[in-house]
């Protein structure tokens, strides 16, 4: 009975085996904790912030999974990011530029591109705007610590005035009461909220035009070419297209 009872020990530990040393390795996924939807959303459990969900959950998911490998979120401020990926405390971070981050430019890989970012004005009213020389003067609303490269100038002349919120949910809020007649936007977080608040229009301007793209940590053992070929694939296949019309973004590829 015993050699019988060690018999199927030894053959269940045996079967266990190929699986534990098959199971996905784990790469740190950075994300901006600073984002809203629908890049970001945070949920608290046990008053620990944790991601829950929104477009960088999706695609890290989806790149995890054609790299196969298993995820793991690590919440980062914006002005952490850059510190984050250049110290190697997380592996990758998406929805990224060269532009945003130029401080660490040579410090990490930079991924083909994922999809386009631009910057919209957004508005209640109907209004006849084709330039920022039609909103001279005004207040616009936009979020702590981003840059507004398009903008930057007339925020230093004084020829438009900048009002920081602590993200463009917040600022939404503000143009919803009349506290802002102007506020500033990503192309993404306006067709995500253009479907909540049907009233917001705006106007394409060209702001701020870039594609993102991934960063990879060149202290990170996972290698930028295999990025590379997790990106392709979803292009490729329409899992990233997938993942932007799920929150009502079209026109970004």
């Amino acid at each position: 009975m015993k050699n019988s009872l060690f018999s199927l020990l030894m053959l269940a530990a045996s079967a266990c085996a190929p699986a534990l040393s098959l199971a996905a390795p784990t790469i740190t996924f950075g994300v901006n904790s600073d984002y809203a939807m629908p890049l970001v959303k945070i949920a608290y459990a046990n008053e620990r912030p944790a991601l829950d969900e929104g477009i960088l959950k999706d695609l890290g998911e989806a790149l995890s999974k054609e790299m196969s490998v298993q995820p793991k979120w690590f919440l980062v401020p914006k002005n952490r990011v850059a510190p984050s990926l250049s110290t190697g405390k997380v592996d990758i971070l998406c929805h990224l530029n060269e532009v945003w981050q130029p401080k660490i430019v040579d410090d990490v890989w930079w991924s083909s591109p994922l999809y386009k970012s631009s910057n919209v004005l957004v508005f209640l009213k109907q209004r006849n705007v084709s330039s920022v020389k039609d909103i001279q003067g005004e207040t616009v609303g936009t979020v702590l610590n981003f840059i507004y490269t398009s903008l930057d100038s007339q925020f230093k002349d004084g020829s438009l005035n900048r009002e920081d919120g602590p993200n463009n949910v917040a600022n939404i809020q503000k143009l919803l009461k009349g506290r802002l007649q102007y506020i500033v936007m990503s192309n993404l977080e306006y067709a995500y909220y253009k479907n909540i608040y049907s009233s917001m229009n705006s106007a394409e301007l060209d702001m701020d035009v870039v594609m993102t793209k991934c960063a990879v940590s060149k202290k990170s053992n996972l290698k930028i070419e295999d990025v590379n070929k997790a990106v392709a694939a979803i292009h490729r296949n329409g899992k990233l297209n997938s993942i932007l019309r799920s929150y009502y973004i079209k026109n970004a590829m």
